[in-house]
């Protein structure tokens, strides 16, 4: 009965590329459907699939496993690195030079073949137009040159040490993503402001199985093509299943009930309250784990309540300190995440990499965080000048009364308890839920006093968010933050000594000098507090088998299971057609 309400329901939301008289007809039991990962109502800049304009934009949405490709992917399940369009990379001793060898037949959809030329000219495109383009200003920081001294070799010689540097850059792949650019489509546009859109010439071009054949406003249609270098090269066994995938966005309000009908195979993750609601509807729905309350899996990221470190008063550290004193972490847990999500007291997640550092950091992170304490959060703030007026309200040093908006992306829960745990210690606060767009935007400018966000990063080193305290990511006030992630704009010269050792050496939880910065460095940012960590992130990622069998679980960790990153694309080729 299901099935049948589902297959009906589907066919009639895909009615209109017929109708159009443009597209072929293609049958919903080989048509791939998805959200793709951010909430939006419509297709954002659908006249631009640049992979570089807008980290935000159509790549993280659905290019990443349709048209595009990368020279590695990463399992970051066990972390192992899947070269791709390139078969192998070294690193020199002293962590200063890369070279990159590229796979022999990886072809452009047009059939000419990819080369190191491309790499480089995308490497020096990237530099040359820092930092308006994504990934650009990291490319300008690190890469000294790059050339191509034949056909399959690209290297890259950095301004300084980097042993993560071609790891994290080339085969992460998940915000700021490298992509490599046709040349001979690129050369001569300015890569700035140049769309990349004219399907009539066959544009974006990639190296994927896909292409665009059809982009407005309400989707992006890809079809499959005929021929793809990756079966011709025995790189994959055959064409992915799926002979359309239509990128389709939507709210999280509307989510729910696009898994339950079956009007989307993929897509954002749901809570998992929704999640189980919307399984006892449609019981083909799956996530990570077979059975609750823990059905996700961890991004390798935590949630935190985030402050902007220049915006009054929490530029001062007595003031983020005295939120941190307050916060309950495990009621967090409880009602926002109905114990789907274990608490963090840093910023630091659990991938098998990390539990090797965490374990010896644990006496400094379970110091520094302590329990709930009202009484300590007010003693803070009295010290540091602050008072109660008769209302029971705290009041700023000088006087006037102290207001906390938290900035929220649409259907976050944990801002509405992190508010009410604020009032009940009486500051007042008010949470602020916002559209994707307008709320990226506020992070990005600093144009916001305190917000609920993701902190990613922490795949198999501390390094990899600690990082993000770094002074360099502390942009001037009203100018763009370079790096979505490290948005605190805090600054600590004593810090940013440490981070800058850390990242010249080869990481290691056996290294006692490499252990040694760790510790330090965790220490100071727990005690400056420039966020609160409050939960790890496990995803419910909902995947709907009514169509589609072959997704990503526990039981089959082929890839980690996230849209959104580009390893998604082995996903696809993954699928199997349950009809």
């Amino acid at each position: 009965m299901l099935r049948i309400a589902v297959t009906a329901s589907l066919a009639a939301a895909i009615v209109w590329p017929a109708a159009a008289q443009d597209l072929k007809q293609v049958p919903r039991n080989r048509t791939l459907i998805t959200q793709g990962w951010d909430y939006y109502n419509q297709v954002q800049s659908p006249g631009n699939l640049s992979p570089y304009n807008g980290v935000l934009l159509n790549q993280r949405q659905v290019l990443h496993y349709t048209v595009q490709e990368a020279l590695f992917y990463t399992n970051h399940m066990t972390n192992t690195i899947i070269p791709w369009q390139a078969e192998g990379m070294t690193t020199s001793a002293d962590f200063r030079t890369v070279t990159i060898t590229m796979r022999s037949g990886v072809k452009w959809a047009d059939g000419k073949p990819l080369t190191a030329e491309d790499v480089v000219f995308t490497i020096e495109s990237l530099k040359a137009n820092a930092p308006e383009m994504a990934l650009s200003g990291a490319m300008k920081e690190w890469v000294a040159s790059v050339e191509a001294p034949d056909a399959r070799t690209v290297v890259i010689k950095l301004n300084k040490p980097g042993p993560r540097w071609a790891q994290d850059t080339l085969a992460t792949g998940q915000v700021s993503r490298f992509i490599v650019l046709p040349k001979h489509v690129w050369a001569g546009k300015d890569a700035k402001t140049f769309s990349n859109v004219d399907l009539a010439l066959g544009l974006p071009l990639g190296t994927g199985p896909y292409k665009v054949v059809r982009a407005d406003s309400n989707s992006i249609v890809f079809d499959r093509l005929p021929n793809w270098w990756a079966t011709e090269a025995g790189v994959a066994k055959a064409m992915p299943a799926p002979e359309r995938i239509i990128y389709r966005p939507a709210t999280a309000d509307a989510l729910p009930q696009l898994y339950t009908s079956g009007e989307i195979d993929t897509g954002r993750a749901l809570q998992v309250g929704s999640f189980e609601a919307a399984k006892g509807r449609n019981p083909n729905l799956v996530s990570w784990n077979t059975k609750g309350p823990v059905w996700g899996v961890t991004a390798g990221c935590t949630h935190r309540v985030m402050f902007n470190n220049q915006s009054a008063p929490f530029d001062k550290a007595e003031a983020r300190q005295a939120v941190a004193a307050l916060i309950d972490r495990e009621q967090i847990a409880d009602l926002a995440w109905e114990g789907s999500a274990p608490v963090a007291y840093a910023p630091f997640a659990s991938y098998p990499g990390m539990q090797a550092y965490t374990k010896q950091l644990e006496p400094i992170i379970r110091e520094a965080a302590g329990k709930p304490d009202a009484a300590k959060s007010a003693a803070i703030l009295t010290k540091a000048g602050f008072s109660k007026g008769a209302d029971g309200k705290w009041r700023l040093p000088d006087g006037q009364p102290w207001q906390v908006t938290i900035n929220t992306q649409q259907g976050e829960p944990i801002a509405p308890i992190v508010a009410r745990q604020m009032q009940a210690a009486g500051i007042d606060t008010v949470f602020k839920p916002m559209a994707d767009a307008q709320y990226f935007d506020s992070l990005a400018t600093g144009s916001f006093n305190a917000a609920v966000f993701v902190h990613c990063g922490s795949l198999y080193d501390p390094w990899q968010t600690l990082e993000h305290f770094h002074s360099k990511y502390a942009a001037a006030p009203g100018a763009k933050s370079p790096n979505l992630r490290a948005t605190t704009r805090y600054k600590n010269p004593e810090l940013d000594a440490l981070l800058d050792k850390m990242e010249a050496r080869q990481p290691s939880p056996t290294d006692p000098e490499y252990m040694a910065l760790v510790k330090a460095a965790t220490t100071i940012v727990m005690r400056d507090t420039p966020q609160v960590s409050l939960t790890e992130e496990m995803h419910v990622l909902t995947m709907n088998t009514t169509v589609w069998t072959g997704w990503p679980s526990a039981a089959d960790a082929y890839v980690a299971p996230f849209p959104a990153w580009d390893g998604y694309a082995l996903v696809i080729q993954h699928l199997k057609a349950r009809q």
